[in-house]
């Protein structure tokens, strides 16, 4: 169940169904599809496609989806936490930091953080596809791997 800070979600179209695919290594992976059973995407190409949360509840029985998933809309950010618990002192550090929602990842190893950001306050620059991204100094797949440890690289 969304927190009362981000119901307003439910009431936007930007909410699809996914199922656990293959991917080409074999891997399993998320693949997205419509509250219709066709086929979607998460980019905007496939709007048309999105319904809102009610409707792609009541279609993921009927379609025997494995989850509902939404396009993160302009002005909210998602935020990935692998192999950490809540009682991590970075996802703590977060956590504070944020009006959020946050919810435990489908593997069970991981945290999902949801919330609203004002991106005109965040350093950004413009990629090779005309999209705005946050700077790269700011990004980081895994901390660990470049030494950051908790919380210390968000002080």
């Amino acid at each position: 169940m969304m927190s009362d800070s981000m119901q307003e979600l439910k009431q936007m179209r930007i909410w699809f169904l996914w199922r656990w695919e293959a991917d080409k290594n074999g891997k399993p992976t998320k693949n997205p599809f419509a509250a219709n059973g066709s086929s979607t995407g998460t980019d905007d190409a496939h709007s048309s496609t999105w319904v809102y949360y009610d409707e792609a509840v009541a279609a993921a029985d009927k379609f025997h989806a494995a989850g509902v998933g939404f396009k993160i809309p302009d002005g909210y950010f998602f935020l990935d936490i692998d192999n950490r618990e809540l009682s991590d002192p970075l996802v703590k550090t977060l956590l504070a930091r944020f009006d959020s929602y946050t919810e435990r990842s489908v593997s069970g190893g991981g945290i999902h953080i949801y919330g609203k950001c004002d991106f005109s306050k965040l350093p950004t620059y413009i990629d090779n596809k005309g999209k705005v991204r946050l700077d790269k100094q700011f990004y980081q797949k895994n901390p660990q791997a470049y030494g950051y440890e908790g919380a210390e690289f968000l002080a």
